[in-house]
């Protein structure tokens, strides 16, 4: 048994504090606390109490935050002009068609109708990850698009909203209980022609073996002819796209959008297989772009 002279051997772990060094340490982290000061002080908080204080230290934090976030959303507000959209569509198509063409050509059974089938496929692809874009059809200009701009096949139109069918030339749309016109494609498949840089003869759609495997027959004033003749009643604007060959070599259709046009009048003759076709006379609207082509 330890006698109390012996207590003082005891090994511990650690030193023991004395009662004076306990008070010393109390008085050092009251001083420490009385030199700290808070975010905003009572001072600051005119009219409040002390109970007050720190709903306005929340507030002055808060403010900071908003901003903050002001100042982020300026430098890193997303892209959503509709020219950007527009570019981002086309470049994901071309990627999209890329990859469709490699595909479908290391098929035996695709290998001569590869591109034709790629386009649609690349295209169905880009609407089921709903990339397209102007997805509502419109009389007038489109968003994104600018007269004068080029695209490398008529699949794109689509993509972009300038002209939503795949293969009719005459794109239309029911407005107040009528089919008006909302674009026509001059491809080279009718007999279209300019008669100058601002005046278009278009053919009425229908009846032609050119555009299928179909026997020559009198055209019929029913769908996208129907809507040229109402646009023309109605003294709507039409948009105009028109094909061209990128090169004698290549012999490569590409497309250009030519701008707005209104439907001056329609005539019906005796057309190059003997049937009757619809003639349509547009003329460009003064004041856009002059093309280069």
């Amino acid at each position: 048994m330890c006698s109390a002279k012996d207590m003082h051997k005891v090994p511990s772990f650690g030193q023991s504090v004395s009662a004076a060094s306990n008070i010393s340490v109390f008085a050092k982290k009251r001083k420490y606390m009385e030199e700290c000061k808070p975010l905003v002080s009572v001072e600051k908080c005119s009219d409040t109490s002390k109970r007050t204080s720190k709903s306005c230290t929340y507030k002055q934090n808060e403010d900071v935050v908003n901003q903050k976030r002001r100042v982020c959303s300026t430098y890193f507000k997303p892209i959503d002009s509709p020219r950007k959209k527009v570019e981002a569509a086309l470049n994901l198509f071309r990627e999209l068609l890329s990859k469709r063409k490699r595909e479908l050509k290391s098929k035996s059974e695709f290998k001569s109708g590869a591109t034709n089938t790629a386009y649609r496929a690349a295209a169905m692809d880009l609407r089921w990850e709903r990339k397209w874009v102007n997805e509502d059809k419109r009389i007038g200009s489109v968003p994104g698009i600018e007269v004068g701009d080029k695209f490398e096949c008529s699949t794109e139109l689509n993509v972009i909203g300038l002209h939503r069918q795949f293969q009719n030339g005459i794109d239309f749309m029911m407005k107040d209980g009528e089919k008006l016109a909302t674009s026509i494609v001059a491809s080279g498949r009718y007999a279209n022609h300019m008669i100058s840089s601002e005046v278009l003869v278009y053919s009425g759609q229908g009846g032609n073996p050119r555009a299928g495997r179909i026997e020559p027959k009198d055209q019929k004033l029913e769908r996208g002819n129907l809507a040229l003749m109402n646009s023309m009643e109605a003294g709507t604007p039409v948009r105009v796209i028109r094909g061209f060959e990128d090169s004698e070599a290549s012999k490569n259709m590409r497309y250009i959008y030519d701008g707005l046009y209104d439907v001056d009048k329609v005539t019906q003759e005796r057309g190059e297989f003997g049937k009757l076709v619809f003639k349509f006379v547009l003329t460009r609207i003064p004041g856009q772009p002059k093309l280069s082509i």
